[in-house]
C-alpha cells in the first residue's frame, strides 16, 4: 500500500512540474500548482508584491500575499508554488507568505524575454490573452474624464483600454486625444474592464504632435522654478530670450527633474509682482510652444505654499476615497482658500526631485507599500526641510487584500522618525486628552472612528493627542531640518463625498477635525 501511495505522489509531482501556464490556468480557484516561467514584469512597476511570468503558452499575474518580492528581476526564469485565484475577474497565481509550502525560486537569470505578441486594439478585450506580454498600435480616441489613467486607443478594429498603473511613473498628463501610440505591456483585468498595462514610459512610443506646457511657476530661495508638463530640450531654454522676466536679468539656469523643471537665478531677488514670458520652448520631440505670459507674485507664488498629496498608493482601494477630488476635497479646498496654498496630488513614483518642489507632503492612508527608493525619497525630503503629514488607519484595515494595511506600510520607515503605529483599533468621540501646542490651539473635540494608537520610540517625539488610555493618537517629530506629524485615523478628514459606490462619512465637519487639519499643515508650512 505504501508503494502505491508513493507512486501516486511521484506521478502528481511530475504532473505538477510538467504543466504549462495555459493548462494551469484552467484549474479552479484554490488549486495548488507549481509552474515555471520568465518574469516579464518585475516587482515595482505595478506593486512590490506583483510580478508577471510567461512561458511559450501563456502568461499570468503572480501575487505575493503579505510580503514583497526580493531580488526578482525581469528576465529571471522562476519556479513558483502557489494557488490559483480570481481577484475581481483577474486570474492570478497567489503565493501566501504565511505558508511554507508556497515559494518562488530563481532557476536562472538574464534570459531573453518573450517577444511581445502583436495584437489589434480590439484584442485588448480578449480574455484568452490575459497575462500575456503584447504590443499594440493605435490612436488615442478617448481619455476617461473621471480617471485620466484610462486611455482608449483604436487602430480601426475597435477601441481598447491602456490603463496607467500608479507605480509606473508614467505621467498621464502627457496623453492627449489624437496622439498615435505604440504600447507594450501585459494584459490584465479589473472587474468587467479589460486593460493593457505598460510597465513604464519606455513601453510607450508616442507620435507626439503637442507642444510643451508650463504647469506652474514659483519662487524658492530667491530662485524662479518653471515646471513643464513634460521633459523639454534644454537647448531651447535661452536666458533672457526664450525665458524673460520683466525688470530682472536671468544670470543662469539649471535643469532639474529630467528636464521637466528649470531653475533660474536672477540678478536680484524678486520684490514685487512681475511678468514672466516663456516662448518657443521645444520638447524632446521638437514640438515648439508659442509665446505665453505669466504673472509671478513673490507673495503668492512661493515654495512654502506648495502642498502635495500622495494618490499613488491605493488611496482609493475598497471603501476609501482619500484623494483631493474625492473624500479629501474639502481638506484641499480649505488649504487653497484658507491658507492660499497651491495644492496638487501625484500618482507618480515618488522621487526626491518631485517632493523637493513642495514644502508639505501629505500621505493619506496608503494601501500599497512604498518601494525602497520611494522611502529614501521621503526621508531625504524631510531631512532637507520638508514637512510630512502621515494619516494612518486602524490595524487590519487592508482595503485591497494585499496583506498590507497602513500601519504596516508606514512602519517600513516611521521608526526613522522615532515612532511607529501600533496597529490596534480604537474608537472615541471625542479624544479627551489634548496636549497644549500651536497645532492643538483651540482644539477641544477630535473624533477617531476605528484608528490606531502610536508607540513613541525616542524622546524627540512630542505627543499632541492621547486616547482615554493615555496612548498617543497624534504625534510630532523632528528629523534633520524637517518635521513629521502623524495621526492614527483617516476618518476625521473625510468630508463624506467621493465615489458613489463607497460608504463615506462626514468627519470633516465634526467637532474640531477640520481645524486640526488646517493647524497641522499651517505648522508644517511655517517650520
Amino acid at each position: 500500500m505504501r508503494k502505491v501511495v508513493l507512486l501516486i505522489l511521484i506521478i502528481v509531482s511530475v504532473l505538477a512540474f510538467s504543466l504549462n501556464i495555459l493548462e494551469t490556468k484552467q484549474f479552479k480557484d484554490g488549486t495548488d500548482v507549481v509552474v515555471q516561467g520568465i518574469v516579464t514584469v518585475e516587482p515595482g512597476p505595478f506593486d512590490v508584491n506583483i510580478i508577471f511570468i510567461q512561458d511559450e503558452t501563456a502568461g499570468i499575474n503572480v501575487y505575493l500575499r503579505g510580503g514583497y518580492f526580493e531580488d526578482i528581476k525581469r528576465g529571471d526564469l522562476v519556479e513558483i508554488s502557489g494557488y490559483l485565484w480570481t481577484h475581481r475577474l483577474n486570474r492570478e497565481l497567489v503565493i501566501d507568505n504565511d505558508k511554507e509550502k508556497y515559494y518562488i525560486k530563481v532557476i536562472s537569470r538574464g534570459n531573453e524575454l518573450p517577444e511581445p505578441k502583436q495584437i489589434s486594439t480590439k484584442d485588448i478585450n480578449n480574455e484568452k490573452l490575459q497575462g500575456l506580454l503584447v504590443k499594440v498600435e493605435g490612436d488615442v480616441v478617448e481619455i476617461d474624464k473621471g480617471d485620466n489613467r484610462k486611455i482608449y486607443i483604436d487602430d480601426g478594429s475597435g477601441k481598447g483600454m491602456v490603463f496607467i498603473r500608479g507605480n509606473t511613473g508614467i505621467d498621464t498628463a502627457y496623453f492627449k486625444i489624437g496622439m498615435h501610440l505604440k504600447v507594450v505591456g501585459v494584459l490584465g483585468r479589473y472587474q468587467s474592464a479589460f486593460e493593457l498595462w505598460p510597465r513604464g514610459m519606455e513601453d510607450i512610443e508616442a507620435g507626439d504632435i503637442f507642444p510643451p506646457e508650463v504647469k506652474s511657476i514659483f519662487l524658492k530661495e530667491d530662485k524662479v522654478y518653471v515646471v513643464f508638463n513634460e521633459s523639454v530640450d534644454e537647448k531651447s531654454i535661452i536666458d533672457n530670450q526664450t525665458v524673460k522676466i520683466s525688470g530682472k536679468t536671468i544670470i543662469s539656469h539649471e535643469p532639474y527633474f529630467n528636464d521637466r523643471v528649470f531653475i533660474f537665478e536672477l540678478n536680484s531677488p524678486l520684490e514685487k509682482s512681475e511678468k514672466i514670458m516663456v516662448r518657443f520652448v521645444r520638447d524632446k520631440k521638437n514640438n515648439k510652444m508659442g509665446s505665453k505670459i505669466y504673472t509671478l507674485d513673490p507673495v503668492k507664488d512661493i515654495y512654502t505654499k506648495r502642498i502635495l498629496f500622495d494618490a499613488g498608493h491605493a488611496q482609493q482601494a475598497g471603501n476609501a476615497d482619500w484623494v483631493i477630488d474625492g473624500a479629501y476635497s474639502d481638506f484641499a479646498e480649505s488649504l487653497e482658500e484658507g491658507l492660499g496654498c497651491h495644492v496638487k496630488s501625484t500618482k507618480e513614483k515618488l522621487r526626491y526631485e518631485l517632493l523637493s518642489l513642495y514644502k508639505v507632503f501629505i500621505i493619506p492612508e496608503p494601501n500599497r507599500p512604498f518601494e525602497n527608493e520611494e522611502i529614501e525619497a521621503i526621508i531625504e525630503f524631510v531631512k532637507e526641510g520638508g514637512g510630512l503629514f502621515l494619516i494612518a488607519d486602524h490595524g487590519d484595515s487592508d482595503r485591497n487584500g494585499n496583506g498590507w494595511d497602513s500601519p504596516k506600510i508606514f512602519n517600513t520607515f516611521a521608526e526613522t522618525f522615532g515612532f511607529k503605529f501600533t496597529g490596534d483599533n480604537i474608537q472615541e468621540e471625542p479624544i479627551k486628552y489634548v496636549i497644549p501646542h500651536e497645532i492643538t490651539n483651540n482644539i477641544k473635540e477630535v473624533g477617531v472612528w476605528a484608528g490606531t494608537t502610536i508607540e513613541i520610540l525616542n524622546n524627540n517625539v512630542q505627543v499632541l493627542l492621547e486616547n482615554k488610555d493615555k496612548k498617543p493618537y497624534m504625534v510630532l517629530s523632528k528629523y534633520g531640518k524637517g518635521y513629521i506629524i502623524a495621526i492614527g485615523d483617516s476618518s476625521p478628514f473625510d468630508d463624506g463625498t467621493g465615489d458613489i459606490n463607497d460608504t463615506l462619512h462626514d468627519g470633516w465637519h465634526w467637532g474640531d477635525d477640520s481645524r486640526l487639519a488646517i493647524n497641522t499643515v499651517k505648522f508644517l508650512i511655517n517650520h
